[in-house]
């Protein structure tokens, strides 16, 4: 799931607007910051298998660290602690709370889609995953309706800003690439596809910063 995993960031963005929309969006897909980190360091592995699911390339047999239940737990305890640290308003707990929820929604919408490579504990342990990217249309069709129906969500009480207009028509543009990721071809290599990856999150979040400013 790409886009996908940015629909409760804008949900939570509702309730609790202390927190920068880029913010939440980072804290969306930090999980696969650091599994592309680990990629390129080599502690995790991914192959590049053409037809391995309906929907993509990626056998995905190695990533304990960072894509197990009990990781992403911990990636979620560590933001929640790091953002009270590093943070003093009066809001902080709450701010903080969101903040790590938003984390830890990534291994629920990996659930729905990953071909059960998703570890409880560690890469030799039992694997999670309902499988929906073995079946592309509905892998597809569930993904941009989660991030459609809370893009709504959040647009519709800013439609009477200024720039409500061009955040919603580059909403509409996630969208669209939520549902035209499906068909973009795999990057040729495990390091090229970690690459592309960095790059694509760190844009959605720059995105997100501009659409939260053109909405206010």
């Amino acid at each position: 799931m790409l886009i996908g995993h940015y629909a409760p960031a804008l949900l939570l963005h509702r309730v609790r607007p202390t927190v920068k929309l880029w913010q939440l969006f980072v804290a969306a897909q930090l999980v696969d910051f650091a599994w592309a980190l680990c990629v390129l360091a080599g502690i995790e592995h991914v192959r590049i298998v053409p037809g391995f699911t309906a929907a993509n390339d990626l056998d995905l047999w190695d990533m304990p660290y960072t894509h197990s239940l009990a990781s992403t737990v911990a990636w979620a305890l560590l933001s929640f602690i790091g953002w009270r640290a590093l943070h003093k308003e009066p809001t902080r707990t709450g701010d903080a709370a969101v903040f790590s929820l938003v984390v830890a929604s990534h291994f629920l919408l990996d659930s729905l889609v990953h071909a059960g490579d998703l570890p409880l504990l560690a890469a030799q342990g039992p694997k999670l995953g309902l499988g929906l990217w073995k079946d592309k249309t509905l892998a597809l069709a569930v993904e941009t309706a989660l991030f459609a129906g809370a893009a709504h969500g959040w647009w519709k009480p800013r439609a009477g800003s200024g720039g409500a207009r061009a955040a919603g028509g580059a909403l509409v543009g996630l969208t669209v690439l939520a549902a035209v990721s499906f068909y973009i071809p795999t990057p040729p290599t495990p390091a090229a596809m970690a690459a592309t990856g960095l790059v694509t999150w760190a844009g959605c979040a720059a995105l997100a910063s501009w659409i939260e400013r053109k909405a206010t």
